[in-house]
């Protein structure tokens, strides 16, 4: 009988308020890039936290009026809304955006323990890597273990594509030892959608009681303490496959 082969852990991040503040970045370049498409002041009032740019986009279009938005347009929107980014991208750090308290502490931590670290976010490709350029991450969390929002509404499509990612890179990727850190209900929902552990981080937005409801097997207060980060993805992935 061969043995298989131990899987590897993977940590998929989680950007917006996980590991960086956006200081409203994104709303700030929707709002003109939709006004644009439409000829006419856009009404905003969606949700947008923990959500996948397509759904916030579709989300928002039928909101203000089109009906059935197809792939098209959907696409045209969302690299509107890229170029924006791109364009105006110090806005970000002048509004005061910027690395989380400890998020690069955390990731190096990750790191040196041996925890591959990839992308699950709901931030379009273009965006999220503009972002982790702004916010001074390197080469890591790894953008080609990872997933982004344009292509799907729902965030548990998004764990799967970022553990199929993993295995097309070479790793031993299985749901049990993929582990989602997000701040928000749907970070933690899309993980356990897929089978994958969920490490909920506190914010002011979302707090750990509403984060520990929503099922996350660990939750912490922040990334301002590495060890405890190490410690929690040890203790969620301890099941062997």
């Amino acid at each position: 009988m061969t043995d298989r082969p131990r899987p590897d852990v993977l940590a998929l991040w989680d950007l917006d308020l996980t590991l960086l503040d956006p200081a409203g970045f994104g709303h700030r370049m929707i709002a003109p890039a939709l006004a644009g498409l439409l000829g006419r002041a856009p009404a905003m009032g969606v949700s947008f936290a923990g959500r996948t740019d397509r759904a916030i986009l579709t989300e928002l279009l039928i909101a203000n009026g089109v009906t059935g938005p197809d792939d098209e347009m959907i696409a045209t929107l969302l690299d509107a809304v890229a170029d924006r980014c791109e364009t105006h991208a110090r806005d970000l750090i002048d509004a005061g955006g910027g690395p989380l308290p400890g998020a690069h502490a955390a990731v190096a931590a990750l790191e040196e323990s041996g925890v591959r670290q990839g992308i699950v976010t709901g931030n379009m490709r273009r965006t999220a890597l503009l972002k982790l350029r702004l916010c001074g991450f390197g080469a890591l969390p790894d953008p080609a273990l990872g997933a982004f929002g344009d292509d799907h509404l729902d965030r548990a499509h998004l764990v799967r594509d970022a553990i199929a990612a993993a295995r097309d890179a070479g790793l031993v990727a299985v749901p049990s030892h993929t582990v989602v850190v997000g701040d928000t209900v749907h970070d933690v929902r899309g993980a356990l959608d897929t089978g994958a552990r969920a490490i909920g981080v506190a914010s002011d937005h979302v707090d750990a009681a509403t984060l520990a409801a929503a099922g996350a097997h660990v939750v912490i207060d922040d990334l301002t303490d590495p060890a405890a980060l190490v410690d929690a993805i040890d203790r969620v992935t301890a099941t062997r496959v």
